[in-house]
């Protein structure tokens, strides 16, 4: 019987993961596809067409828009559209009490969308229906509890949403993240995570059916190139990750300066500062082609991997793996999923010593590293496609 796929997005392009799921669930049933979505930039409009609806936010949503930014035109409205929207430049953890107590309440409390029309149309279409919310961001734009009348939910979640508020900045907002997704996952019907770490916390928060894939979506294509003949290193920071970021690749740098060799360093994204006497640096600003961003990746002989909160496991870590690349993570970067060549280091002078140690190996066996965390990324992303298949098969049946 044909069913109807409904996805929930608060902004009108798919996240990475949710495209991969809706593939997924594309190519194994015959089904129709609506795209339900709030827009930030027109609050005002909706629109339907064909597979499309555009939804209008709600009187209250508009309402405390601005009235936040009434309160603070710059500080406020920046804390909430640029640092959070993901279509315009932002920073990955909210800094300051202020500012993520905002962002917080927005998040609540703001990016509701009118839905009357829709739950009108819900009620009148016969088709068993099967909804997507994709990621955290969406949940307050339909009212999980209503649609959940219509047909199962899948949330699929990118990490944690709490994880990125602090609690000496605001233990008010961090609770109040925390519940939204907490309800949310007591909702769902299943909830894809990003990491068993991940996974396991969304059981204990109450979730009844939850999985994991991990952020690895490989190109047949791509095979790595061969290793730099010296010793070389690659840093992918994006730019908006803001002044912690920038701390820890100033880290980074000053123990790259301890490391008694010559190193190439790719950096990609984040420019840094000063550069060491020893250091040849090669500045990418952004490589928006993901095959020549793995080649990029796949030369160097480890790549630098910083976290910058405690959800998931990070995608720069995938990468690495998928370039068949050593991978060197700080406390953070290192929570999640395992790889047989991945080295963690707790301050820069841990890191120079220990790529110190590392830069006396033979590139020969490096390369042999690096293709081991490939093999080990490549066995983890097909073993949890498998676990996936088998719950959303289990969701399309009901």
């Amino acid at each position: 019987m044909v069913k109807e796929l409904i996805v929930i997005r608060d902004g009108s392009e798919l996240s990475l993961k949710a495209s991969f799921v809706f593939q997924l669930i594309k190519i194994r049933s015959d089904m129709r596809f609506l795209f339900v979505f709030r827009s930030e930039k027109d609050k005002f409009r909706e629109k339907w067409n064909y597979n499309c609806v555009e939804l209008a936010t709600s009187v209250s949503g508009i309402f405390l828009y601005y009235f936040l930014t009434i309160l603070n035109p710059k500080d406020i409205r920046d804390a909430i559209i640029r640092r959070f929207h993901r279509t315009k430049t932002h920073i990955l953890l909210q800094e300051g009490s202020f500012s993520q107590l905002t962002h917080a309440l927005y998040q609540y409390f703001g990016k509701s969308a009118r839905t009357d029309r829709l739950m009108v149309y819900l009620e009148k279409q016969n088709l068993p229906k099967i909804f997507l919310v994709d990621e955290f961001l969406s949940l307050n734009s339909a009212s999980l509890k209503m649609i959940k009348h219509f047909g199962p939910v899948v949330y699929i979640s990118q990490d944690l949403a709490y994880n990125h508020f602090s609690f000496s900045g605001n233990y008010v907002a961090k609770r109040l993240v925390y519940k939204l997704e907490r309800d949310a996952v007591t909702s769902a019907d299943l909830v894809i995570a990003c990491s068993e770490t991940e996974r396991l916390k969304y059981i204990e928060m109450g979730a009844a059916k939850a999985v994991f894939y991990p952020n690895i979506y490989s190109i047949p294509e791509f095979d790595p190139c061969e290793k730099e003949p010296e010793p070389s290193i690659v840093i992918a920071l994006p730019k908006y990750w803001g002044p912690r970021a920038e701390k820890s690749l100033k880290e980074i740098f000053n123990a790259l300066s301890h490391v008694n060799k010559r190193i190439k360093v790719y950096m990609i994204g984040m420019k840094p500062g000063q550069i060491p006497k020893n250091i040849e640096l090669k500045y990418l600003e952004h490589i928006p082609d993901k095959l020549e961003y793995l080649r990029t990746l796949s030369r160097s002989w480890a790549g630098i991997n910083v976290g910058m909160h405690l959800g998931g496991t990070n995608e720069r870590k995938y990468d690495y793996a998928m370039a068949a690349t050593v991978v060197f993570s700080d406390v953070l970067g290192a929570r999640g999923d395992l790889l047989p060549n991945e080295c963690t280091y707790v301050d820069g002078h841990d890191l120079a010593a220990k790529l110190e140690q590392f830069f006396v190996l033979e590139k020969k066996q490096i390369a042999i590293m690096g293709i081991q965390n490939r093999k080990q990324a490549l066995s983890l992303a097909c073993r949890q496609q498998e676990s996936l298949l088998e719950a959303v098969n289990d969701i399309i049946k009901t």
